[in-house]
């Protein structure tokens, strides 16, 4: 009886020993938020999973997270949410009551009949899009310049045109102007920056949450010209998703070229059963610094604000919106062909906008949408002394009924719909031009088809267009009061083919038209900030072009390639070229429009490589030339060949890393164009995001021309007396809420 009592009270000691062992080990507490690696959102019902185990937490409405886990010297963390990319974070070294901010990123979700996204991206051709051709998220807040011309400068494909650091202006592939569409939420921003290199961009980027460069079959959703491109701002300026609380973005930004500084806020808010969205910025620089002295009359001032509301329902959702944006800036002068002491522009623009969407099931159709758009603009060019040298008024009204399919004939997917544009085109000052009416009614459908490996895009667009001039002063022509009609289409469709699991090939071609613009068909008059004597033609014909492109994509986990080849062949090409002739009564030098036939060819080429995390290196090869195909003589204002390369250091909290820019020197200019040679310049940039009491910070400062190189922007109009900006520092902050 003894033996047995002892062998009971000794192990039932050993069992009491044993859990006190496993219950001194000492707990790990796991905290932190998990957001949109976009747009900087805390993501609700995300699961964050210890690795191999059962012990996972749910991510609250805040996007926070917490449990606790017996430590160890090792754990990983697996972090999934419905469309976006599962994450996988690895905490070493015992990282005990850390908090972490885990970021995912949208991602497409497919499944057998419908398609769950964060991004809209449903298509092959979509996916690799997105890839290439959006910015957004930290890479948007690195690369923010003070346009949107600046900010965009660096990607692949792309440049930039400007007239001082304010009236800038993207360019794709060599084409300028109105070739490329520029749209805020899918709407035309009905501005004059396509018109001339003088006219700023009505756009403020600081507040912007996305930027998309469309190329390609659904450039016809919104322009004729597929040769060119669309670049559309995204900002969701009528909210499309409804809020719980109040959310969203404060934040500052910076540069040294020209002290420049602005302030920005973005809030969005439920208030009864209606969302409602408010912008505010204040933008101010100096003139510019340049390594070689002061580039004077080159300073900014805006101001920007818009508010927002929609009511969200099952069935859809119907918002308005009210944007004003006020700009005043300097066009640099005091050399030959410019005017003496420069010219000063005041801009304002005002659009009230509408948004009705409705969720059909009717045959095909599954989505109908109807977008209404109002604008006044007005933009004064004033002489040293406030003398009006130009002005320009325009009333715009546009319109867009659009309808989304499923199953419509042979195809998957797509849209078709119709588009309105009315513009009532009024100048005075010293120009001459005709006060115009411009109508334009368009038609267009565009559809993709996906059968196992094969992908097919395919669109089309018809348009009709009317210029009605009218007199009203004795001073204008008679030859420039010619009403014109034109009539045109454009097609394009795309072909794409996966083999293997990593790599697709595909080929474009492309019908291509473009009209002409009131200012190429009608001005007559001196344009002093454009430093020109400008001449219309009223009997141009539009542009015709044939496109083709070879594209090429590999992607892995840890590399990605692309190649593009294009070759580009335009009748009647359209622009305005210097003569050689001075207006004596202005002593300005006479540009008229002309026609020529125009071949434009080149490539692109884009490699990102992650072999060593989290050290990655990217390279951005853009190369473009353009010919006048009558006397084999170079196109005016192409961009040289261009490299960019990027070595980066980069973990969710924190990046580090030097960018190489690099352009040939460009010796194939037209006539009276100056050549400019090549450059290299190196720059710097760090990016750290941090949580504090609920809110998500991101910080990034930009060192750029680290050297102080002085270098020429080939399409800059002031190159033949000022170089780029000198060494800049460059900071944006941005608290998210």
């Amino acid at each position: 009886m003894n033996y047995y009592l002892l062998i009971f009270l000794y192990s039932f000691n050993l069992l009491l020993f044993t859990q006190n062992i496993v219950g001194s080990e000492v707990k790990q507490v796991i905290k932190g938020v998990v957001i949109n690696g976009e747009s900087h959102e805390p993501i609700p019902l995300a699961v964050v999973r210890v690795t191999a185990t059962d012990i996972y937490a749910v991510t609250n409405e805040k996007g926070l997270f917490q449990f606790e886990i017996f430590e160890h010297p090792s754990i990983s963390l697996e972090v999934t949410s419905l469309g976006y990319k599962k994450e996988i974070v690895h905490l070493k070294n015992q990282q005990s009551n850390s908090q972490l901010i885990i970021h995912l990123y949208p991602m497409p979700v497919q499944m057998p009949t419908v398609i769950v996204t964060g991004t809209h991206t449903n298509s092959k051709f979509d996916e690799l899009h997105e890839l290439t051709n959006v910015l957004k998220g930290k890479d948007l807040q690195r690369d923010l310049g003070m346009t949107l011309a600046s900010t965009l400068k660096n990607e692949t494909g792309l440049a930039m045109r400007s007239m001082g650091p304010a009236p800038a202006r993207p360019v794709i592939r060599g084409l300028g102007g109105d070739r490329i569409h520029i749209s805020e939420d899918g709407m035309k921003t009905n501005d004059l920056s396509s018109t001339s290199p003088d006219h700023a961009v009505s756009i403020e980027p600081f507040t912007i949450d996305r930027i998309e460069v469309v190329r390609g079959p659904k450039v016809l959703l919104q322009n004729s010209s597929t040769l060119g491109g669309v670049v559309n701002i995204i900002r969701e300026e009528i909210p499309v998703q409804s809020e719980g609380k109040l959310s969203g973005v404060a934040g500052i930004f910076g540069e040294t070229a020209n002290n420049g500084f602005l302030g920005a806020v973005v809030l969005r808010a439920p208030i009864s059963v209606l969302n409602t969205r408010f912008e505010f910025s204040k933008r101010k620089a100096d003139d510019l610094k340049t390594p070689f002295k002061l580039l004077k009359n080159s300073d900014i001032q805006s101001t920007n604000y818009s508010t927002g509301v929609s009511y969200i329902k099952d069935w859809g959702h119907f918002g308005i919106s009210l944007r004003e944006y006020e700009l005043e800036y300097g066009v640099p002068g005091g050399f030959v062909g410019a005017h003496p002491f420069g010219v000063n522009i005041s801009m304002f623009k005002r659009s009230m906008s509408s948004d009705f969407n409705y969720k059909l099931n009717f045959y095909s159709i599954s989505e109908m949408s109807l977008k209404l758009n109002r604008t006044y603009y007005r933009h004064v060019e004033l002489e040293y002394d406030n003398r009006v040298g130009a002005e320009f008024g325009i009333y715009s009204y546009d319109g867009l009924l659009q309808f989304e399919t499923n199953s419509l004939l042979f195809f998957n997917e797509g849209k078709f719909g119709f588009s309105f544009e009315n513009r009532d085109f009024n100048i005075g000052g010293l120009v001459f031009t005709p006060p115009t009416k411009m109508n334009n009614y368009s038609a267009f459908i565009y559809q993709t088809r996906s059968i196992n490996k094969f992908s097919l895009e395919f669109s089309g667009r018809l348009s009709y267009s009317n210029f009605t001039p009218r007199r009203v002063t004795n001073s204008i022509k008679e030859e420039y009061l010619i009403k014109r009609d034109f009539f045109i289409y454009s097609t394009s469709l795309s072909f794409l083919y996966e083999f293997g699991s990593s790599s697709s090939i595909g080929a474009n071609i492309s019908r291509s038209s473009r009209i002409p613009t009131i200012e190429e068909l009608y001005s007559e008059g001196p344009h002093l900030a454009a430093y020109s004597y400008e001449i219309g033609n009223p009997n141009l014909k539009s542009e015709k072009g044939i496109g083709t492109e070879l594209f090429y994509y590999y992607k892995r986990s840890q590399v990605f390639f692309s190649l593009n080849v294009f070759y580009n062949s335009i009748n009647s090409y359209i622009i305005p070229r210097n003569n050689g002739k001075i207006n004596f009564a202005t002593l300005l030098p006479i540009y008229q429009s002309t026609t020529v036939d125009a071949t434009i060819y080149g490539f692109e080429n884009q490699i990102d490589l992650n072999l060593f995390s989290p050290f990655s290196i990217s390279l951005g090869t853009s190369y473009t030339r353009g010919k006048i195909r009558e006397t084999d003589t170079p196109l005016p204002a192409i961009p040289p060949f261009k490299s960019v390369l990027t070595l980066k250091y980069a973990t969710d909290i924190f990046s580090l890393g030097i960018m190489i820019e690099a352009a040939s020197s460009q010796q194939q200019v037209d006539f009276f164009e100056e050549p400019t040679t090549g450059y290299t310049v190196v720059s710097l940039f760090t990016q750290f995001t941090f949580m504090y009491g609920g809110t998500v910070s991101n910080f990034s400062l930009n060192i750029d021309n680290l050297f102080n190189k002085e270098y020429r922007n080939h399409l800059s109009r002031v190159k033949s007396i000022m170089p780029e900006a000198k060494r800049n520092f460059r900071f944006t902050y941005r608290v998210y809420f």
